[in-house]
């Protein structure tokens, strides 16, 4: 019997969302639905905005507006070029609804009472997040074993927002790196099912860095799902007091962290 699956993405053109998906299918993972936020929601535009600032304007235009004319060629491996290596060639979820006949279901947040009646539907054995906000106790209650989050820093230690730049500023290049780990009620608290390290390398940007985590984070979503599906790998309680929460980082600050990485 397949193993089934719920997707969560922020946008039907997420990048992320398209490798994943794609990747688990052809794993001979069944995909029950893929649950994707509306483009179009002033509320959440108000709400991040208040969060993010500026920062939001900026993922906008290189999330859906620009996409994959984002992405200059590079000597490092980026999200397109695993999309090329891999042959996805999907624009939006719509093609992958088109090949695979997978269900979309539109929302204007992951929270409310559609996406639980999907998931619902769906019983799926895990449920994939992709992006698109923080999750709340009724989807966690309805995802199976759990809800599984690629987090860009090595938890616990480092929790929350700019954890990329965080351990560079503080001069713990060696907690650089990715986690998988199923979410919670808390924020980056969840067990733990697998940890990636990633070495910076001197004179690159943090924009560059970045880019490098984003095939690696597909690649480690893929192995860890088939793993987890299959009952080879096991969860790792986090302590809270084994790690603190870390917020967005001062644009001061993240241009010492530019300087840091060119002396690496």
């Amino acid at each position: 019997m397949s193993k089934k699956v719920v997707i969560l993405s922020p946008s039907k053109y997420s990048l992320y969302t398209l490798c994943i998906a794609e990747l688990l299918l052809r794993n001979n993972v069944e995909i029950k639905a893929i649950v994707t936020l509306k483009l179009i929601n002033p509320k959440r535009f108000i709400s991040e905005f208040g969060r993010d600032g500026s920062r939001l304007l900026k993922k906008i235009w290189k999330k859906l507006f620009l996409r994959k004319k984002a992405y200059k060629e590079s000597d490092y491996e980026t999200i397109i070029d695993l999309m090329k290596n891999e042959k996805i060639n999907h624009a939006s979820v719509i093609d992958i609804n088109k090949k695979y006949g997978v269900p979309i279901v539109y929302c204007n947040n992951l929270n409310e009472a559609t996406v639980i009646h999907t998931l619902k539907d769906a019983n799926p054995d895990i449920v994939v997040f992709t992006g698109g906000g923080l999750i709340r106790e009724g989807i966690l209650e309805n995802s199976g074993a759990g809800v599984l989050n690629c987090h860009m820093g090595v938890l616990p230690p480092y929790r929350g927002m700019d954890v990329v730049e965080w351990p560079i500023l503080e001069k713990n290049n060696n907690q650089l790196g990715t986690t998988l780990h199923f979410m919670d009620k808390g924020v980056d608290t969840g067990d733990i099912l697998d940890i990636e390290q990633i070495i910076p390398n001197r004179g690159e940007t943090i924009s560059q860095l970045r880019e490098r985590y984003e095939p690696i984070m597909c690649r480690q979503m893929l192995r860890v799902c088939l793993e987890f599906l299959a009952g080879e790998i096991q969860r790792i309680p986090q302590k809270p007091e084994d790690g603190k929460q870390y917020f967005i980082m001062h644009p001061r600050l993240k241009g010492i962290v530019e300087q840091m990485l060119e002396n690496i």
